[in-house]
């Protein structure tokens, strides 16, 4: 890239980022209004009336938000990838996949605050953004040893010296001393640190072109982010150009990343020039760059005009979610968005409804100032006197102030009624009335109940089929792409060895939330019927069923309690060394039943022949459990060789593919030789 093709580049961009700036600033008059009705701010007061806000957007906020967090931070899998086919790679893949990406997600830092803010803030905002990115950090620990003897200290030392061999990683040793204690050692260890991080974007500082339907046809989409500038230099960037990058300054403007909704700047005064926070701005645009009339994706991070990263990159790493959809449209609505109506009504005649009673329970009088002492009447004291001229009757009279309260009451529950009716919101904050409560049959009230819980559960499916699922799409690309070694992880109890880089198939997701899929109860209490029908068959004999089909089964009821590791309660029927255990158990305790019974006939005479057959079922039992060990350690030596077979294979054809393209092209390929590892 030469500088003049990246200045094009922040040209055009600029150009598409203006249209998005102006969307951005429609994006947040709307969600600072949502935010502002869901903390209850001030609302168009007036001195000497209730300032009473209604609290309606919050409450529909916070009635969703448990139902959410009980399916998308609970125990079960809320998306899976579903193999193409019934090859076994393409099945194993997608297992692969599906509990990678879990544990990718549920290993970031705070992950649950991660995935709670980011669903609460679709909630009442418009829409919530998260990023996610393959970074490559440098982070510095020190390690401190003193009293050590000669023996530990070179022991330690050799230690250090083999681990400074290990890839991505940096041991210096910074101290190495003696004193009357010992052997003092001191290092610095650097390590390079590779992994998926998810980074929530605040909605005030994204950027989308306003005609996107999509966020992978969005024309422009990204992010301004305050980044410190070593943050920068660890994620690899030029220390020399990052040093010389700008501070924030106090730019008051709406989209100034550097501000709050307060106007307060989140930059503070520091000395220190690392700490100091720059504007970084991340931009996916699509441009014509090579001039063949196709725009291409281009990933392109800049700061005050400074281009830090400009590459090709066929891939939108960004994950956007709105409860609501509309059609045509990449940023639909909120949930609180549609309940500000019903607040602003609600927050009127509640406010009235105060004054009302107010009214009614001061009291105003009319008074004949001729005939009453002015002065008494405006003294307040327990058993006070009014001096009066003539009839009382003619001299003070109450002020009557119809109350009209109750007939507000019910036009508030009307209002309730509305808003359930709306957004599913419905007993929990409705104001019905004994005698409405006593009018509703049992049946007409489930049949409420199932249709809020209905609208509840599509705004969990939109947030399954389009956020979540972009995240999980997006991780998976992320790490096919960018992961070159092995991960091993605990996939409910069992270790799982992972290799993204061999990922070799485009997989669909499938969303396991909707329908009630969400409703731990009713899952436990379908999958133990489910159970129980599968149990008969199994004594009946049928081939309907067999030991894997009942352990998905508990498998399910497992996770819907909340459990992650289902190994801790029930044998995997396909896992050799969980039901080798069992079947040991069950040849230990036969073996254990035969000796008592022995025992029992030693003591008759007349049993000898007894019990020499049950000493020969105790040596078969045991030569069944030797016989099935070493099955298992020939089933394993089999496994490897086979798997080696297929990478000699493999390579042969690999050679032979580079072979036919060097005679074809008649060329010499560097570095194809490949070695079998």
């Amino acid at each position: 890239k030469t500088q003049n093709e990246s200045k094009t580049i922040l040209v055009i961009g600029g150009q598409l980022c203006t249209d998005a700036t102006s969307y951005a600033d429609e994006l947040k008059t709307i969600n600072d209004e949502a935010s502002d009705f869901y903390d209850g701010a001030p609302w168009r007061e007036q001195e000497g009336h209730s300032t009473v806000v209604s609290t309606d957007v919050q409450d529909v906020v916070e009635s969703d938000m448990p139902s959410h967090v009980r399916i998308f931070l609970g125990s079960n899998d809320i998306l899976t990838f579903e193999p193409n086919t019934a090859n076994e790679q393409d099945v194993q893949e997608a297992e692969q996949k599906t509990a990678y990406v879990n544990w990718v997600i549920n290993h970031q830092k705070n992950s649950f605050k991660l995935i709670h803010d980011w669903i609460k803030t679709a909630e009442i905002k418009k829409f919530g953004v998260v990023r996610y990115d393959w970074v490559e950090e440098e982070k510095v620990t020190s390690q401190k040893y003193s009293g050590l003897s000669e023996e530990e200290y070179f022991a330690q030392r050799e230690e250090f010296f083999t681990e400074d061999k290990r890839k991505d990683t940096d041991i210096t040793i910074t101290k190495e001393e003696q004193d009357d204690d010992g052997w003092i050692l001191e290092v610095d260890i650097k390590t390079v640190v590779k992994h998926v991080k998810i980074i929530p974007i605040p909605t005030d500082n994204f950027r989308i072109s306003r005609n996107a339907k999509t966020k992978d046809d969005a024309e422009l989409i990204g992010d301004d982010t305050l980044i410190s500038r070593g943050e920068l230099i660890a994620a690899g960037f030029d220390k020399k150009t990052v040093m010389g990058l700008p501070a924030t300054g106090l730019n008051h403007s709406s989209n100034n990343p550097g501000q709050n909704r307060d106007n307060k700047n989140q930059n503070s005064d520091v000395n220190d020039p690392a700490s100091e926070l720059l504007v970084v701005s991340t931009r996916c645009i699509k441009i014509d760059r090579d001039g063949d009339g196709i725009a291409e994706r281009r990933k392109v991070i800049f700061s005050a005009e400074t281009i830090l990263s400009d590459e090709a990159f066929d891939h939108v790493n960004y994950a956007l979610l709105s409860t609501i959809l509309m059609p045509n449209e990449a940023i639909g609505k909120s949930r609180g968005e549609i309940t500000i109506k019903t607040q602003e009504v609600k927050t009127a005649l509640v406010r009235g409804m105060l004054d009302n009673t107010y009214r009614v329970t001061a009291g105003r009088v009319v008074v004949n100032s001729d005939n009453t002492n002015i002065d008494d009447l405006l003294t307040q004291r327990a058993s006070g006197i009014v001096r009066t001229k003539g009839d009382v009757r003619q001299a003070v009279a109450q002020l009557e102030t119809p109350y009209v309260a109750d007939k507000t009451l019910q036009v508030i529950q009307y209002m309730d009624l509305a808003r359930a009716q709306r957004t599913g919101t419905l007993m929990a904050s409705q104001g019905l009335n004994t005698d409405s409560l006593n009018n509703e049959t049992a049946t007409r009230f489930n049949g409420v109940q199932d249709e809020g819980a209905a609208k509840v559960e599509l705004v969990a499916r939109v947030i399954a089929e389009t956020g979540m699922k972009e995240l999980y799409e997006g991780i998976a690309w992320t790490v096919s792409h960018f992961q070159d070694d092995e991960t091993e992880i605990l996939v409910l109890g069992s270790q799982m060895t992972v290799d993204p880089s061999k990922w070799r198939y485009e997989q669909g997701i499938v969303s396991n939330v909707g329908l009630a899929a969400g409703d731990d109860v009713d899952l436990i209490n379908n999958m133990s019927g489910l159970l129980q029908i599968h149990q008969q068959l199994k004594a009946a004999g049928s081939p309907l069923t067999d030991d894997k089909k009942m352990y998905n089964i508990t498998e399910k009821i497992v996770k819907g309690m909340g459990q992650r590791r289902v190994s801790d309660f029930f044998n995997n029927p396909e896992v050799p060394e969980q039901v080798l255990l069992a079947q040991n158990e069950q040849l230990l305790t036969l073996a254990e039943q035969q000796k008592a019974m022995i025992e029992q006939l030693q003591n008759n005479p007349l049993a000898e022949a007894e019990v020499v057959k049950r000493e020969g079922d105790i040596a078969i039992a045991q030569g069944k459990l030797q016989l099935q060990s070493a099955q298992m350690v020939q089933d394993q030596q089999q496994f490897e060789a086979t798997i080696n077979q297929e990478n000699v294979d493999r390579i042969a054809q690999l050679e032979k593919e580079y072979a036919e393209l060097e005679l074809k092209y008649s060329t010499d390929i560097p570095g194809k030789g490949i070695e079998n590892g």
